[in-house]
């Protein structure tokens, strides 16, 4: 009993001496940074970029992840896109972007093939689009996103109204024109009117205002606010048959998504003559394929992150290092002091390291304030969120406290090896 006691107590005083001996070191380091703020933040600069990286770049990453799937993608609706090539992979692989250069255009006349061929699809819609100024009396707006739809359009997307309705399946066969617009063309060009009947001309010419598109959060691609949506055969009407369709199917269910787009392709190989053998002379391109691509890019930013992040720290390291031996010299009497008193080489040792570890862990610190500080303003001035992830900020003051620690490794045996004797002759 005696014994336990006796080591409980040698535990408890132990540990109370270096909880003691850290605080100590903790202190002086923190004065020592007061004490020379310009030479503080200089070297700490190198740790708050390093830091400052990661956790802009990581949390910015991590927003996008959930943007691309919940907005890019979609909630869960399976659908998928065919048109002339996959942009997806003619971008990664040179030799599909030469074949799909002579990839024939998607037309008019494949959706209806497709409409009659694929069973599995509950929807389907084919998109063209352009810029376009467009004008009421006189005032006008530029760089409008104009949008040629099928019936089916407000079935593949958010395209809810506000007033009015959307363009029916006979004013698309009749190719009327009539048009949709954004919110933000509707606030602009009728601020204090009702729009719907009003006529809106669209690159010169009129069309009747028959809906207004209720307010979209921006996207990546622009302002979806700024838009105006008619049907696809009065788009081609205006500026002709040689732009290649992308038609969007929207399956029956999203497990029948796979079969779906399997059933597509097989429609268009068919329609096609293509023989068993040859590849596929159109593109498509799904929600999965999407995620894949993201990802795939995703990965390599945080490769090159670390990239970034390891020269910074290294850079950051040897001036710490610097610092250290210079304060080394400039405390030379004050270790000669301390020595003759009693101290040993390892309460010296362990002094240096630990103001080292503080030096470099208060640059981490801060990187941390000013990354997530970028990544708000990125966040707020952008459609981009962002997330802050803990195992980032443990991550961004774990190697922070290790380049503290080993760079502050040398400076501090060199000042627990001094001899007492010299050091206090030392001026």
């Amino acid at each position: 009993m005696q014994w336990a006691v006796s080591l409980q107590t040698n535990v408890f005083g132990w540990s109370k001496a270096v909880t003691m001996q850290l605080l100590h070191g903790i202190l002086i380091a923190l004065e020592e940074l007061w004490a020379h703020k310009l030479r503080t933040f200089l070297t700490l600069l190198g740790n708050i970029v390093g830091v400052m990286s990661v956790m802009a770049v990581v949390s910015i990453l991590d927003g996008a992840d959930a943007y691309v799937e919940n907005e890019m993608i979609g909630s869960g609706s399976g659908i998928f896109r065919v048109q002339r090539v996959n942009a997806l992979e003619i971008i990664s692989d040179f030799d599909k972007f030469l074949e799909s250069r002579h990839n024939p255009d998607v037309t008019y006349s494949d959706l209806e093939y497709l409409r009659e061929h694929v069973s599995l699809a509950e929807y389907m819609d084919a998109g063209l689009s352009t810029t376009v100024e467009v004008r009421y009396r006189r005032v006008d707006i530029d760089s409008v996103s104009l949008q040629g739809r099928t019936e089916n359009y407000p079935m593949m997307g958010d395209y809810d109204l506000i007033d009015g309705r959307h363009f029916s399946s006979q004013e698309v066969i009749r190719k009327k024109n009539v048009a949709i617009v954004g919110f933000d063309v509707a606030e602009e060009l009728y601020p204090s009117i009702d729009p719907i009947g009003k006529e809106i001309k669209v690159a010169g010419l009129p069309f009747q205002v028959i809906g207004v598109l209720d307010t979209q959060p921006r996207g990546l691609g622009g302002n979806p606010n700024l838009s105006v949506v008619i049907p696809i055969t009065a788009y081609e009407k205006m500026f002709g048959t040689r732009q290649s369709l992308a038609i969007s199917i929207k399956p029956k269910s999203l497990a029948l998504a796979q079969e779906c787009m399997d059933e597509a392709r097989m429609a268009m190989r068919v329609r096609r003559h293509l023989a068993p053998k040859r590849d596929d002379n159109f593109g498509i391109v799904s929600q999965k394929s999407l995620l894949d691509l993201w990802k795939s890019i995703s990965s390599k930013i945080y490769i090159v992150l670390v990239g970034i992040v390891s020269i910074s720290l290294v850079v950051s390291g040897i001036i710490i290092m610097n610092i250290m031996l210079m304060s080394v010299t400039e405390r030379t009497w004050e270790i000669g002091i301390r020595k003759a008193l009693g101290a040993t080489r390892r309460n010296i040792l362990w002094q240096f390291l630990v103001e080292s570890a503080t030096l470099s862990m208060v640059g981490g610190f801060l990187g941390i304030l000013v990354g997530f500080a970028i990544a708000a303003l990125i966040a707020y001035y952008s459609p981009l969120p962002y997330a802050i992830k803990a195992w980032s900020i443990v991550a961004g003051l774990s190697v922070t406290f290790l380049v503290g620690i080993f760079f502050g490794a040398y400076p501090a045996m060199q000042a627990a090896r001094l001899d007492p004797i010299e050091a206090l002759r030392y001026e």
